[in-house]
């Protein structure tokens, strides 16, 4: 997966696409949702894990609906 992940951004840095660097896509945010949840966490990091969720969620919605 992380040879994908890298090849990805090999890529897109070759090539001469403009992305505007401050909002994530949705392809990204699918993609972090996703490796998310196949990751394990400790118990001191879930308040932080559920808010970060929280707001990839909330983004991915505005950018579905557009």
């Amino acid at each position: 997966m992380l040879k994908k992940v890298m090849a990805i951004i090999k890529n897109a840095q070759s090539s001469n696409v403009k992305v505007d660097k401050s909002q994530l896509t949705q392809v990204e945010i699918e993609f972090i949702l996703a490796t998310l949840r196949e990751c394990s966490f400790k118990g001191t990091q879930v308040v932080e894990l559920y808010n970060t969720v929280l707001k990839l969620q909330q983004q991915h919605k505005v950018i579905q609906e557009k």
